[in-house]
């Protein structure tokens, strides 16, 4: 018999293999990702179902799926994976090199106003350590975080639970978002009754900001007005942009989108209104990893750098709207009265 690497295993290459599959869901996406024939793959999967006497994928309408042996070997293959690629970042300390591979999962607006730039950053003063970057909504982030499937995630509105971690928090407003010539555009705040005639798209059911804009329209016995229910931001902020109506997000700050020109943010004024977090977590074991340790750190102070900006950025627009405000004309100077 030939001698795995691993024991009790023959074809330890097939547990790759394996891998990939499960973590794509298909043969197709595993060969895009690591270069191998499909038909090889497949090859290797159904030796390793013989090794073992079981099967480790069925088809279905919905497509490839793990039985309940698959979901078995996939838990302990991620488990192996991740204490191999510790003990590569251990040697490669040993080398005086930084290298390793993190695995980030992130709310999409975060992704593009916050972790595009971190990354350019990050890369010039480490560019051999990789990343594997998994965008979802918060929900879906603390259960790929409780799956063991990301070291560290990011997100708005994430709730603390057992088993994560908190590495630093941020309170967030709970905006409007609305075209640049939108009539609530240049408020410096919002009451909820300037918004019961807006035509309102409204994020997902299963999202929290969701639940929270439900509570307010209810206790002030007000429906608003919708017509779209989406389940990204991103997609409302583009529907938005076209006109279509105003949303809402909880944001570090207000004013202008740094992205899109044509949108602005207007707080929401209600003391009912909880206050959300932007939040980074890891797993409640912390992590050994030193390439996810160097990248915690750092990414701790640029998002204290983010947060410091945006609170300022914030109170400049709030004084300029102040400024702004003092500076109207009252009816005498329009009459030309002395």
């Amino acid at each position: 018999m030939t001698l795995g690497l691993l024991p009790h295993f023959v074809n330890t290459a097939a547990l790759r293999y394996f891998y990939e599959v499960a973590r794509h869901g298909s043969f197709k996406l595993a060969e895009e990702n690591i270069y191998i024939a499909a038909s090889a793959i497949r090859r290797q999967i159904q030796l390793l179902e013989q090794e073992l006497d079981t099967k480790l994928f069925v088809r279905d309408r919905n497509g490839l799926r793990l039985t309940s042996s698959g979901e078995s070997l996939l838990y302990r293959v991620k488990r192996a994976m991740k204490e191999l690629s510790i003990a590569r970042s251990e040697i490669d300390i040993l080398q005086g090199e930084h290298t390793g591979n993190v695995r980030i999962g992130i709310n999409e607006t975060a992704a593009k106003e916050f972790l595009a730039g971190f990354l350019a950053t990050f890369r010039e003063a480490h560019p051999r350590i990789t990343f594997e970057i998994v965008v979802a909504n918060s929900n879906m982030l603390t259960d790929i975080m409780m799956r063991g499937e990301v070291d560290i995630i990011v997100g708005y509105a994430l709730e603390q639970q057992s088993g994560l971690q908190r590495v630093v928090s941020y309170n967030l407003q709970t905006c409007i978002t609305v075209h640049k010539s939108h009539r609530l555009a240049n408020r410096a705040s919002v009451r909820v009754a300037d918004l019961v005639d807006e035509n309102f798209i409204f994020p997902s059911g299963d999202q929290t900001l969701h639940h929270a804009l439900n509570q307010i329209f209810t206790r002030v016995a007000v429906k608003p007005m919708f017509s779209v229910v989406a389940n990204s931001f991103e997609f409302i902020a583009v529907m938005v942009s076209q006109g279509l109506g105003i949303g809402c997000q909880v944001r570090l700050s207000a004013g202008p989108d740094p992205m899109r020109p044509d949108l602005v943010y207007v707080p929401i004024r209600d003391v009912t209104i909880k206050s959300a977090v932007l939040a980074c977590y890891i797993a409640a074991e912390g992590t050994s990893n030193k390439a996810t340790l160097i990248c915690l750190e750092e990414l701790r102070e640029a998002l204290d750098q983010w947060s410091l900006q945006s609170v300022d950025e914030t109170q400049c627009r709030e004084g300029d709207m102040a400024v702004d405000a003092h500076r109207l004309p009252s009816p005498a100077d329009g009459m030309g009265l002395q």
